[in-house]
């Protein structure tokens, strides 16, 4: 017998078996800022690097917080290039809240905040991260004010619009594609009907 193929066939099986049962991990991110009710915080950058779900690579996350009083949301770059931002700093932008029905979600959102979750299954595509507030502010507060700012805190709206901090878990699960498992699978038969010649 063939001692290579025999090592390359035992090879792809462990292969195989690591597709099958996949990588499981979690991230956490402390101190994330909770807006006030005048405002949704989103991500100022995009991020590019999450790997699509397909025939390569089945990726399922779930995203939680610990904060009943805050919902996440991922947009795509386009609805994030489309928002009105209201000023912010490096990290992230201030938009306003009071047109959020009108926003196309990738995962999350509003109805999110509810159950402090969502599951989402990542496409590859670049997003932006979202965060807003379940109360809404009072249509009182906003009559005869020029200001996107809740007056007279013009000058700090950025400190008057995280009233909080909140943890938010990142659960993820990886494991191979339909397209892998399937290539694997068909090199093990060949593996193992060439060995199984060779006796």
């Amino acid at each position: 017998m063939d001692p290579v193929k025999s090592i390359l066939t035992a090879v792809v099986g462990l292969l195989i078996l690591a597709s099958l049962i996949g990588y499981s991990g979690e991230n956490i991110i402390d101190d994330v800022p909770a807006p006030s009710a005048e405002f949704c915080g989103v991500t100022k950058d995009s991020y590019s690097d999450v790997p699509g779900s397909g025939a390569m690579l089945d990726i399922e996350v779930e995203v939680s917080w610990d904060n009943s009083s805050v919902w996440i949301g991922i947009i795509d770059v386009e609805t994030y290039d489309s928002l009105e931002k209201l000023g912010g700093n490096e990290n992230g932008d201030l938009v306003s809240c009071t047109s959020k029905e009108d926003i196309k979600f990738v995962a999350g959102g509003p109805d999110s905040g509810s159950d402090s979750q969502f599951e989402w299954i990542p496409d590859g595509e670049e997003f932006h991260i979202m965060i807003g507030p379940m109360d809404e502010a009072d249509d009182d507060d906003d009559e005869d004010d020029d200001s996107p700012f809740p007056p007279p805190f013009e000058n700090d709206y950025e400190e008057m619009s995280f009233l909080s901090e909140f943890t938010v878990s990142v659960n993820y699960d990886a494991s191979g594609g339909w397209g892998v498992i399937v290539i694997l699978f068909a090199i093990e038969i060949v593996l193992v009907y060439a060995t199984a010649q060779d006796r």
